[in-house]
């Protein structure tokens, strides 16, 4: 199954990030949003990280706001619900 179509969840995986991102940038990004629990880094793969919000309907209001968002100005963010 293609990540666009995997079913809600409350946590969110990013791809296609600047790999010099920082997790407090994402903390700002995803904390303008309520429900925001977590960002987990991937130290070995710079340009996906994960993002856990309280419910699958906080999540699913960031991830319709952000997805395709210019973190650097340059690169759009592809937002997908995580696989389970």
């Amino acid at each position: 199954m293609p990540d666009e179509y995997l079913p809600p969840n409350k946590i969110l995986f990013l791809q296609n990030l600047p790999t010099d991102v920082q997790q407090e940038q994402l903390l700002a990004l995803f904390g303008q949003y309520p429900g925001l629990a977590e960002v987990r880094m991937i130290p070995t793969k710079k340009d996906i990280a994960f993002v856990e919000f309280v419910d699958e309907a906080t999540s699913t209001v960031a991830k319709d706001a952000l997805h395709n968002y210019k973190l650097d100005g340059e690169n759009k963010i592809k937002i997908t619900f995580a696989r389970k």
